[in-house]
């Protein structure tokens, strides 16, 4: 059973989106390349014949179809990876791992900041924690990147994290469970 807070923790982000997008350009290109072929071979407005056709209907609906093939492929693939995380959440299947760190790292991102480079350094947080298993390995996880620093905010040692039965690789790191509320000043 779908719950809300599943869909708010693990919804399709990005990369359905781009998925999305990439199929409405796939699905545009296509059309139009299908329009054109069919209105030249009908009322012969445009004179594609040869090479020139086949150059075009290559790009135009060749690539349309790529197009589509690959958001439809990215969106099935990040469906599986937000459906096996739902699943693990809404089941409780989860470890709590040991929070050791919270690093700082820094990303580059192209904005209007600084007017002469166009580049914008903004640092953000990560949890790491460990967990070790029975076999005695130890497995490592990081949190979703935090634009604040998190470490006077933690109230716990222990973070849930939640791992597919299908895939280990995919996790999530709850840091909602350990970080405390913020308070809201007025000043």
């Amino acid at each position: 059973m779908t719950t809300i807070e599943s869909i708010r923790k693990f919804g399709l982000k990005t990369r359905g989106f781009v998925a999305g997008i990439l199929a409405a350009i796939g699905s545009a290109f296509t059309l139009l390349g299908l329009a054109v072929l069919i209105a030249d071979c009908v009322f012969g407005t445009f004179g594609l014949e040869g090479p020139v056709l086949y150059g075009f209907l290559l790009i135009f609906i060749g690539g349309g179809l790529g197009f589509i093939f690959s958001g439809v492929r990215m969106f099935l693939k990040e469906k599986k990876r937000v459906d096996g995380l739902r699943e693990a959440y809404e089941n409780n299947r989860c470890i709590m791992a040991d929070i050791v760190d919270v690093r700082a790292n820094t990303s580059t991102t192209k904005t209007s900041d600084n007017m002469f480079t166009g580049v914008h350094y903004r640092e953000f947080y990560q949890i790491e924690c460990h967990y070790k298993d029975a076999a005695g390995r130890t497995h490592i996880y990081y949190s979703p990147s935090l634009y604040f620093n998190p470490e006077g905010m933690i109230i716990s040692r222990q973070v849930p994290v939640y791992i597919d039965r299908d895939d280990e690789n995919n996790f999530f790191v709850d840091i909602d469970q350990v970080l405390s509320p913020m308070e809201i000043h007025e000043g």
